[in-house]
């Protein structure tokens, strides 16, 4: 059974996570079959060729082997269980960034293709030449992770690759409506998510029934869902960059008590909000001076 990733257990704190990956003929060296609880990845094969094998699982995915090869781009979607694999060897780069990220850049940016794109039957794939702007987007976001990764370093990356992605995927137009972008970018504010669906019913100025059919279509989920998503991110992000209580955490955030909240964060990120804090703290805060260079 192929193991779930989440991403609190190896980049909490972290905006993204980077690493060059070598996959050789051994099967002891290759990248274990995999897929991910809530997050993306972004594929550039740097050398050689290989292999992405896809399983079947949920969202209507397939199964398939997707060869690769040298100048290769793959968005890796959570669903996907997957594995790399190479006869004679193939190297790429990988960044690994939160699904909510992910879709809130969406969002705010009006873009084409991503909430379409995790419906696909197979990861989206496209060309890019090795010595052209993608391949110096992936060197730059992978440098910068040794040092202090930002944000805004996955904001270069995600503009250049999207029209790479959107070119072939032939997604010119995006096909949700303007009124539904425009609430569901707006639903990342603060003031916004603790009124939550009610809120979001009145910025869409819709009947609930066709914001439900809306958001099944372009977005895989129901306005609840939605909802939550957002204020469960928004809340993780108050746990690991604040000292303010989780009662107060769950109120700014709009659950209606802590207990409450503390099952839904335990559902979404496989640990409760106070070990969360732990775990982020440690990951972004030296544990004593030795540790600052």
């Amino acid at each position: 059974m192929p193991t779930v990733l989440r991403w609190v257990e190896f980049a909490a704190g972290l905006p993204y996570h980077a690493a060059l990956v070598p996959v050789t003929g051994s099967r002891r060296d290759r990248p274990e079959p995999h897929s991910h609880a809530d997050f993306h990845e972004l594929v550039f094969v740097t050398a050689g060729a290989g292999m992405q094998v896809v399983r079947g699982g949920g969202w209507g995915v397939g199964e398939g082997e997707l060869p690769l090869c040298a100048g290769d781009v793959v968005l890796v979607r959570p669903h996907d269980r997957h594995e790399f694999a190479s006869n004679d060897g193939m190297s790429f780069v990988n960044i690994a960034f939160p699904s909510e990220r992910w879709r809130a850049f969406a969002d705010l940016a009006g873009l084409a293709g991503p909430a379409d794109w995790d419906r696909r039957e197979l990861p989206l794939s496209a060309r890019a030449d090795l010595d052209g702007p993608v391949a110096a987007e992936f060197g730059r976001v992978l440098g910068a992770y040794s040092g202090v990764p930002r944000v805004l370093d996955l904001v270069g990356l995600w503009t250049a690759v999207v029209p790479l992605l959107e070119g072939a995927d032939g997604t010119a137009v995006d096909p949700r409506p303007g009124w539904l972008v425009s609430a569901c970018a707006a639903m990342s504010r603060e003031e916004n998510l603790r009124e939550g669906l009610p809120r979001l019913l009145a910025m869409a100025a819709v009947s609930p029934g066709h914001l439900a059919r809306s958001m099944r279509r372009h977005y895989g989920c129901t306005p609840i869902a939605f909802v939550a998503g957002r204020r469960l991110e928004h809340a993780a992000l108050l746990l690991s960059t604040t000292t303010e209580g989780i009662g107060r955490i769950a109120q700014r955030c709009g659950f209606s008590g802590q207990s409450y909240f503390g099952r839904l964060f335990q559902e979404r990120y496989g640990m409760a909000p106070r070990r969360y804090r732990e775990v982020t703290r440690r990951a972004v805060v030296p544990m004593d001076t030795q540790d600052i260079k």
